[in-house]
């Protein structure tokens, strides 16, 4: 998921090293496509909505509220939101909408209060609704058993992983009757691994440094993870790693792959940060607009939907682009030292 960075680390800059890569130009193209309706979730005078083709739904009960991902299936709408308060909550999935119908996420996983929790990851599939992440266990029969790594499919629980250590999920992707979620666990011996499950069974993926989320393609199912300051996803399908490419970031953890589900190509940005992305292992520097950040991508028959942005001076402009094509943008103050009150921050494109 892409999991959401909020704007407020953009005072750290972030810059794809290209040393080691071959750098192609901008993917642009006069002609936009006419047939394909684009989601953006985000936020508007501090109230969470979501824009369907540049026309605005407030969502219920959002005031305050930061969406995370947006999502569409046989025209149902899905909003994911955090309280995005703090640096540390942001990945948090706090609420959901269905068609702008609030839930708190505690009360429809069954966490009982008080209860350590958090819930990461999300997907949709065929109409049910996948979350991921981790929750306390506060009555064990073994101390060694707190904490407890979980899916949960409609509200039902599957336990993947326990231990008296916290662990955590990244990415969840459903493929076929499989699930696959992409986690990081400790050990009661403190010993950290990083992977993902394919259903309760876990695969190491060799001691990288980070994990992150999964996409598919024409040649299968693949999880994006960093190791030695390099991007590396592995086909899963077919069990083979390849280098995507080098880079020097300062916060090198936020990380989101995404496919082309008609075409083989692949595309890797430093999420919610990065200048400059990759296709494939060529870097992609989309010179289309002097907005320095990608926020998200989205990538469907060969087109680049985009929202990149700026806070210079402490305003928030973000703009959405197809095809390095502006399409709509927002502008949004400084709302304390962690928010900004309009925002674009998760996109979703579905041919119509």
């Amino acid at each position: 998921m892409k999991k959401l960075l909020l704007p407020f680390f953009v005072s750290v800059l972030s810059v794809f090293n290209s040393c080691s890569n071959t750098s192609i130009n901008d993917e642009t193209t006069g002609n936009l496509p006419q047939s394909y309706d684009v989601y953006i979730a985000g936020r508007e005078n501090s109230k969470a909505c979501y824009w369907k083709n540049n026309i605005k739904t407030d969502l219920n009960g959002g005031d305050n509220l930061v969406p995370l991902e947006i999502k569409e299936e046989n025209n149902n709408v899905y909003v994911t939101a955090s309280l995005g308060v703090t640096p540390t909550s942001f990945k948090s999935v706090h609420y959901f909408w269905k068609n702008g119908n609030k839930t708190e996420i505690k009360q429809y996983l069954g966490i009982p209060s008080g209860a350590q929790n958090d819930i990461t990851a999300f997907g949709v599939n065929n109409g049910d609704l996948y979350f991921a992440g981790y929750v306390e266990n506060l009555s064990p029969a073994n101390p060694n058993q707190r904490y407890e790594l979980c899916y949960w499919k409609n509200g039902v629980k599957t336990l993947l992983y326990q231990s008296q250590y916290i662990p955590s999920a990244e990415g969840l992707f459903i493929n076929g009757s499989d699930i696959y979620v992409s986690a990081l666990i400790v050990d009661n011996n403190q010993n950290v691994d990083r992977g993902y499950f394919k259903n309760t069974t876990f695969n190491s993926l060799g001691q990288p440094n980070y994990v992150f989320n999964f996409a598919k393609n024409n040649n299968g199912l693949h999880i994006l993870f960093q190791k030695n300051a390099k991007y590396y996803f592995k086909n899963i399908t077919s069990n083979t790693e390849t280098m995507i490419g080098n880079y020097t970031i300062t916060l090198p953890f936020y990380g989101k792959i995404a496919s082309d589900a008609g075409s083989n190509d692949l595309y890797t940005t430093y999420y919610n940060q990065g200048s400059d992305y990759f296709k494939n292992s060529s870097i992609v520097s989309p010179g289309f607009s002097s907005l320095p950040y990608i926020q998200d991508l989205f990538v469907l028959n060969n087109n680049v939907y985009m929202i990149k942005y700026s806070t210079a001076n402490n305003a928030y402009l973000g703009k959405v682009f197809i095809n390095g094509v502006e399409t709509q943008s927002i502008n949004g103050t400084q709302n304390g030292t962690v928010n900004y009150t309009s925002t674009f921050n998760s996109i979703y494109v579905v041919e119509n």
